[in-house]
């Protein structure tokens, strides 16, 4: 078991990439991407890694911070799309160690386009935004490729 400064150390800069692609205040980013850490330490005792692996648990635990953020802040807004999609897919423990195979080899059945934008958002850490420009696309275009990247994804990992 890592020990909490080795967690934060680890995954601080994903944490925060994944907040900051869907909060548009940098504030709020840093203010979520702490409350995260505190909610992580303060249940590390609760933690059980034959349900999940830690990153997996680390991202759940990310992405319901997220939600819970729209729902007290923002009241009239909706969820992000996309963040409902990533959340199921990650409920799926697409990102534990013993699928990570698994996922290699969907991720070689997509479109090079398709599968260069999830490879950019998710193994490198940029916002949807930044994969649109490194991959000269339009935002629009990028985030329904994303879209349906994580669509076939599903599919092909059923």
């Amino acid at each position: 078991m890592l020990s909490k400064e080795e967690i934060y150390e680890k995954y601080k800069d994903k944490v925060f990439a994944y907040i900051r692609n869907h909060v548009n205040s940098i504030e709020d980013a840093e203010d979520l991407c702490s409350d995260v850490f505190v909610k992580i330490y303060s249940k590390l005792d609760t933690y059980d890694e034959s349900k999940a692996s830690i990153s997996t648990w680390i991202y759940a635990t990310t992405s319901n911070t997220v939600i819970d953020f729209y729902r007290t802040n923002h009241i009239h807004s909706e969820i992000p799309e996309d963040l409902a999609e990533e959340k199921s897919l990650i409920e799926d423990e697409m990102l534990s160690n013993e699928s990570l195979e698994e996922l290699a080899k969907a991720l070689r059945e997509l479109p090079q386009e398709q599968m260069d934008i999830i490879v950019l958002r998710y193994y490198k850490g940029l916002t949807l935004q930044e994969v649109a420009e490194k991959m000269k696309l339009s935002y629009g275009v990028t985030k329904l490729r994303h879209r349906e990247a994580l669509g076939r994804l599903q599919k092909i990992l059923g």
